[in-house]
């Protein structure tokens, strides 16, 4: 009799533990907001030698789409609208010459655990497309492939179990390939450069879960 009490009970907790897992599997969809950040490693735009500096204008805005598939995995893709990257010279009071408005379309896996109590730490890794957008033509090409990664944390409140809130950062990580022509005495030859740029933001958004 107390083995079968003992079965009893093990076998409660298992399918207890087994319909919580069910519980986070589904489609998700979302919407969130953040910030706006590039980073120009080679300083192209920013370097010692150049007249410009950069001014980031506005909020990042995100669509979010994605399947999860247990407490571990899930499949994300995102539209991201970043806001304008400014570029704008000094010695012209600051004035804007350039801008991009950036525009990424990403697909990645969101790897984290869903704890009991709502709490989801993740990381985000993927491949995104960017569009930037270039008010007029400086870099040769305007769509770039990026590497998207992130992190974050995600909470479900028990009594919201349909709503997901989350906080975290997440970038788009590219190369931009520059041809340089130079017009030799005898002959033209081109060079090309490699510039690496990332276009980041720290956002919260909301999704809900069918």
């Amino acid at each position: 009799m107390k083995f079968i009490k003992i079965l009893t009970i093990l076998s409660t907790l298992f399918f207890a533990s087994f319909s919580q897992a069910k519980e986070v599997r589904g489609f998700y969809v979302g919407a969130g907001v953040g910030s706006t950040g590039i980073d120009d490693m080679d300083d192209y735009f920013e370097g010692s030698d150049s007249l410009f500096r950069i001014d980031e204008d506005g909020n990042s805005y995100k669509l979010i789409a994605g399947y999860q598939f247990n407490r571990v995995i899930a499949l994300e893709a995102q539209y991201t609208k970043y806001g304008d990257i400014n570029f704008q010279v000094p010695l012209l009071q600051n004035k804007t010459v350039h801008h991009w408005s950036p525009e990424a379309l990403s697909i990645a896996a969101n790897a984290g655990y869903t704890f009991n109590n709502g709490l989801r730490p993740f990381g985000i890794l993927g491949l995104s497309m960017i569009d930037l957008n270039e008010s007029k033509k400086v870099l040769d090409k305007e769509t770039y492939v990026a590497l998207r990664y992130g992190l974050g944390l995600e909470y479900t409140p028990l009594a919201l179990s349909n709503l997901n809130f989350r906080i975290g950062y997440e970038a788009d990580f590219f190369y931009a390939d520059e041809d340089y022509t130079y017009h030799g005495a005898y002959s033209d030859y081109t060079l090309s450069e490699l510039y690496d740029f990332t276009l980041d933001s720290f956002y919260i958004s909301v999704s809900y879960q069918f």
